[in-house]
């Protein structure tokens, strides 16, 4: 008898090839199916609240609208991290502010890290608490050096751009807003603690 006219390893290499095209196909189908029957007519916001992203949740909501309320129109805020222990991706919900407020101008120092990948922003944390030493811990030589270098540029650039006020808030994963102050000219302005609306 004769054996099949292919190759073993050609007919190996053609069930796999056929194998790993179908597997997008199947994922594919899987999540429209689970489109259609969980997520189809749910509002957007339903849809966000359900990925449990801080900027989703209405505690963000509820501190945007305290903002608001304590914020001019025309005022320039600098968001700043004062410490906790949280570098996931989900501490960076301060970028979303720009948008929450305006037409507020939000700032952030060393933008390029703040708002870069997630390999930069440790280094924007570290900035904020090793340079200007933001979460009390203290400052070795080298870093305070570096400070008075960067402390003039970073308040010539804040001179520059009109800002005023200052937003401080902690990295804490299960508390995002909970420690967050507002400050003009440096003197604290009383925020209403937010709370999440049903």
């Amino acid at each position: 008898m004769r054996s099949s006219l292919v190759p073993l390893g050609w007919r190996l290499g053609l069930g796999a090839s056929l194998a790993l095209g179908l597997l997008p196909l199947a994922a594919g189908l899987h999540a429209t199916r689970l489109f259609f029957t969980h997520d189809a007519g749910m509002p957007a916001e339903e849809q966000l609240e359900e990925l449990r992203l801080p900027w989703t949740l209405p505690a963000f909501r509820a501190m945007v609208a305290s903002l608001d309320a304590a914020l001019p129109a025309d005022a320039a805020l600098l968001c700043t991290p004062v410490g906790g222990d949280d570098r996931s991706g989900k501490s960076r919900w301060f970028l979303f502010l720009a948008d929450a407020l305006y037409p507020r101008r939000v700032f952030v120092r060393e933008p390029r890290f703040a708002s870069g990948t997630l390999m930069d922003y440790p280094r924007w944390i570290d900035y904020h608490f090793e340079v200007f030493d933001t979460d009390g811990s203290g400052q070795s030589l080298g870093a305070a050096l570096r400070r008075g270098e960067a402390q003039s540029e970073v308040d010539a650039a804040l001179a520059e751009r009109g800002v005023g006020w200052e937003l401080e808030f902690r990295l804490d994963p299960k508390e995002p807003f909970g420690g967050a102050r507002l400050l003009h000219q440096g003197v604290e302005v009383v925020l209403p603690r937010p709370e999440a609306q049903p």
